[in-house]
């Protein structure tokens, strides 16, 4: 599950559509974090048997 999808600098529009405003260094930082997150939870409910 590597696959990223977007990017820094969409992740910095997207934001700023929010009014946040953020470097593309720190955009890169939440995205990490976002995907890390994501991937967690995917496991968690893969090996819990919540999907039957």
């Amino acid at each position: 599950m590597n696959e990223k999808k977007l990017t820094p600098a969409q992740a910095v529009s997207i934001l700023a559509n929010g009014g946040i405003t953020v470097s593309e260094e720190d955009a890169e930082k939440i995205l990490e974090l976002v995907y890390y997150l994501a991937e967690m939870s995917i496991k968690q409910i893969l090996n819990s048997g919540e999907l039957e």
